[in-house]
């Protein structure tokens, strides 16, 4: 039978912005190195790959290179699938048991609301060669245990990045954060994201940075609600919002295609 995969810009409101991710709903667990596989020929930031499992659905991500702990926007894709496609009613959440946990989204209007943990920074010296490989000086340096986070010194420094990848991709994290305060109206920060060591030299829009951008801009800034800009070349809006421990990321999501792989697990 051929597998479908699914490709769905989330963190999008139109077609062609956002951040791509391939959804694959299988009936059960594939072999790993045939999912690091679909993903590479996929080539996209991330392919989610799920199954039924127990209250809701495993779910696992793969860049083209790595499988990762952590994915905002292809768990945001994986949501709209399931209820554009009927697997699930609207009005049932979507329950993700993956790596980083019990992760549950829901509908609110127009908006998907995902549960997730939050990742926030610890302050540390800028890693050797990071100001060097982003091409600017460093304001505050934080880590957590997926990436480190830069603050530099304003939005139009953060949207003129040109980072040098080849020295990115000699630290030791899954991605740097580049970030700063916005300088528009409804927004409060502006970000981007590399990632070059996982394959992914710039993700378009990235859920789980903001799992440290939310409370690392809510110590600078107070508050628990903020509006995230992710300022790439597609773009894409998050919303957040603080609850102890965890952070609620709300998006929006569009289906662009769909893929018939012929090649079964």
């Amino acid at each position: 039978m051929p597998v479908l995969l699914h490709v769905i810009d989330a963190f999008a409101s139109e077609p062609f912005t956002g951040n791509p991710a391939a959804v694959c709903l299988l009936p059960s667990p594939a072999p790993d190195s045939w999912m690091q596989q679909v993903a590479g020929e996929m080539n996209l930031s991330e392919t989610a790959f799920l199954h039924p499992d127990a209250d809701g659905f495993l779910l696992r991500w793969f860049t083209p290179a790595t499988e990762v702990d952590l994915c905002g926007h292809a768990t945001l894709a994986s949501a709209h699938f399931l209820w554009s496609t009927g697997v699930l009613s609207p009005e049932a959440p979507a329950r993700f048991h993956t790596r980083s946990g019990l992760l549950t989204c829901q509908q609110k209007g127009e908006w998907v609301a995902m549960d997730f943990p939050a990742k926030p920074c610890v302050p540390c010296i800028p890693p050797a060669g990071l100001a060097d490989a982003l091409g600017c000086e460093i304001l505050s340096c934080g880590r957590n245990g997926m990436d480190y986070l830069a603050e530099v010194r304003d939005e139009a420094t953060v949207r003129s990045l040109t980072p040098r990848m080849e020295l990115l991709a000699r630290i030791n994290a899954r991605g740097i954060i580049a970030t700063s305060r916005s300088e528009r109206s409804g927004i409060d920060f502006v970000s981007r994201f590399f990632a070059p060591a996982a394959g992914v030299p710039e993700d378009p829009v990235t859920g789980s940075a903001h799992c440290a951008l939310g409370p690392y801009w809510a110590g600078k800034l107070g508050g628990t609600r903020f509006t995230g800009y992710q300022a790439s070349a597609r773009g894409g809006t998050v919303r957040l919002r603080l609850e102890g421990n965890r952070v609620i990321l709300l998006g929006t999501a569009v289906t662009v295609s769909h893929v018939q792989l012929l090649q079964n697990p």
